[in-house]
């Protein structure tokens, strides 16, 4: 040690020693996305906040401020490489979704999207542009006072080969006791949940609903679209944690290079639904004439 600052140490007067700066995360998302936070949307009926390191997708659903769909699970989009495991949303176990670009309109206004902030407007729309594995994904989540639907648009962006695509993923609260389905054909099927693991419905639906007796609600799936594919159905996890629906679109299927997908998901909570789904069918009927079946 130089003589002065042994001479300074024994005095207490060495300068301090500086740290090595600390190495800085690099940036996943696109310019002016916000990795990390939660933004929520609120209309007259519907709450939905939305998760920033879940790749930007819905984090719960709560209709007059209470809860049908929970926190405890992932929505929005998720795939399998064949030979690779789960990309989207908040599943990174083969890789992260990237979000590219964000766009908020409140009432038809574009605003800035900014975390920590509930937005409160009639309209609400937040659209994604992001990259899931080799898709390019373009996603929008309209809340509205009435409803809320999310589309989704996947285009392979070269030859790949899927072993599964859930294309929309909503976990539903576990209290609800019951579920109806309109199969493509016009038939029903319905059943009760046990809680008890297991997947119901297990097929091809126009809609899907189930009923939560306590709040006295119908939670409904409606698809304009069937959404179809080698290996496709609709299914609930049917757990103690939560009733979780699946719309899986295909299980092994190959996509060429420009291919595309493009599906909706109408949610609605039914008021008044009392287990006969009376009130159910009802806001069925009202939403073919709103969303004409394709």
């Amino acid at each position: 040690m130089h003589p002065i600052l042994l001479y300074l140490t024994l005095l207490g007067l060495a300068p301090a020693s500086v740290a090595a700066p600390q190495p800085v995360a690099a940036k996943l998302y696109g310019a002016n996305v916000p990795e990390h936070g939660i933004l929520t949307l609120q209309t007259a009926k519907y709450a939905v906040p939305f998760c920033a390191q879940q790749a930007w997708t819905v984090q719960k659903i709560q209709y007059d401020g209470r809860t049908v769909a929970h926190e405890h699970g992932f929505y929005g989009t998720v795939l399998i490489p064949k030979g690779g495991n789960f990309w989207g949303t908040g599943h990174t176990d083969g890789g992260r979704e990237i979000v590219n670009a964000l766009t908020l309109l409140v009432d038809g206004n574009k605003q800035p999207v900014e975390v920590g902030k509930t937005v409160i407007g009639h309209k609400l729309v937040l659209r994604k542009d992001s990259i899931i594995w080799k898709f390019k994904c373009l996603a929008e989540v309209t809340v509205s006072d009435d409803r809320i639907i999310a589309r989704t648009q996947l285009e392979a962006a070269e030859d790949v080969d899927l072993k599964l695509l859930y294309y929309f993923m909503h976990c539903f609260v576990a209290t609800t006791t019951n579920w109806m389905a309109e199969l493509p054909n016009g038939d029903f099927a319905a059943d009760t949940f046990r809680s008890a693991g297991g997947f119901a419905v297990n097929k091809d639906t126009r809609w899907v609903a189930q009923f939560e007796p306590t709040m006295k609600l119908g939670i409904l799936c409606y698809s304009p679209k069937v959404i179809g594919g080698p290996g496709s159905m609709s299914k609930v996890w049917d757990l103690n944690g939560y009733h979780k629906l699946y719309h899986q679109a295909n299980t092994n299927r190959s996509f060429k290079r420009g291919e595309k997908l493009d599906y909706s998901i109408i949610i609605q909570v039914v008021p008044q639904e009392i287990g006969d789904w009376s009130a159910t069918k009802a806001a069925v009927e009202a939403l073919k004439k709103l969303y004409p079946r394709q």
